[in-house]
């Protein structure tokens, strides 16, 4: 899914409309971005790194900034590809994350958007949604994930997004929430940024 956005965010380069794409990933994956892929950077996270490889669980270098984040079954992945200069850079991830706790409120549970210290969306229990963006010839590409029923065990001795203080959290702690009306939240980004949503042709990050 990686190399497809990839691949989507060149053709937008090249004058093709934005696109968005979502997906559940088919199993947990841990994302490796640039500084975790340098020496210091790797010695930040080498515990889990050993987590990761003791559970079998797939680390996949990509080229976005950032450390390592866990992508996994029932969390729900959101692709873009859309064109935005640098100083619109911070206003989608603004829009994104106001975006997600907005979802989330509507299902009933209070959460809050961090843009400047520990980037994400945040409920009492810790990080419901990430966010990692990369600019490039003025596309923006990967996005964000939404932490909706993913196992917490496999959080378990992970540092994610490079810091060891970040707790894992689920839109469905401590139970069920009300539907998530993602077809909503993703018409509403894709409405702002004039993106055209993607069916997913794929259920992995790779």
């Amino acid at each position: 899914m990686v190399t497809r956005n990839r691949q989507i965010a060149d053709a937008v380069a090249a004058g093709a409309p934005g696109e968005i794409v979502f997906f559940e990933p088919a199993a947990p994956v841990y994302a490796l971005g640039r500084r975790a892929q340098e020496p210091a950077g790797q010695a930040a996270i080498a515990a889990s790194l050993a987590v990761c490889a003791a559970r079998q669980i797939a680390i996949v270098p990509v080229d976005r900034g950032g450390l390592g984040t866990l992508h996994a079954p029932g969390q729900i992945v959101a692709f873009l590809a859309v064109p935005c200069s640098r100083w619109q850079a911070r206003q989608l991830c603004a829009e994104l994350l106001h975006g997600i706790a907005e979802l989330a409120g509507a299902c009933g549970v209070d959460a809050r958007r961090d843009l400047a210290d520990d980037v994400g969306v945040w409920r009492a229990e810790g990080k419901l949604a990430s966010l990692g963006l990369r600019l490039r010839a003025d596309v923006a590409q990967h996005g964000v994930a939404i932490n909706i029923a993913v196992d917490p065990r496999l959080a378990n001795g992970l540092v994610l997004c490079g810091k060891p203080w970040i707790a894992f959290a689920n839109l469905t702690e401590p139970g069920p929430p009300e539907p998530a009306d993602l077809a909503g939240w993703s018409e509403q980004i894709a409405a702002q940024w004039r993106l055209r949503p993607r069916p997913s042709d794929a259920a992995e990050i790779r």
